[in-house]
């Protein structure tokens, strides 16, 4: 009966060691921004570009949006509060548009690589 007692006991701490690694929070604690939901929707006169740029950094934080439409530079800053988010919707028109090509590209303060890059070819 002691050896079944000990296979009882062990399997209850291995079920009990399961159990906190499954349930546990899933959380780092690295801190970080990023870019999330980005989408291209094309609508009648065009498409709009929208994403969300997510702040986990632990303070408040300046990003700048660089957008490149058929090579012309359009430059956006927002500052964004720790654990805020900000939603960017930029308009597209098809008759403004020539060579087809959208760039936008996020950079946090102080960072010279960019927290993300897209490049849509639209036609």
């Amino acid at each position: 009966m002691t050896r079944l007692r000990i296979i009882y006991i062990a399997s209850l701490v291995i079920l009990g060691v399961l159990l906190v690694f499954t349930f546990r929070p899933m959380t780092s604690g690295e801190k970080f921004s990023e870019v999330g939901r980005v989408q291209l929707l094309e609508i009648e006169d065009g498409w709009i570009v929208e994403f969300d740029i997510i702040n986990r950094e632990g303070k408040d934080i300046d990003y700048t949006i660089n957008v490149s439409i058929d090579g012309k530079l359009y430059t956006e800053r927002v500052w964004i509060v720790d654990g805020g988010v900000f939603t960017y919707i930029y308009h597209i028109f098809r008759h403004k548009l020539k060579g087809g090509d959208a760039s936008f590209t996020v950079y946090k303060e102080g960072e010279p690589d960019p927290i993300e890059q897209v490049t849509y070819y639209l036609k």
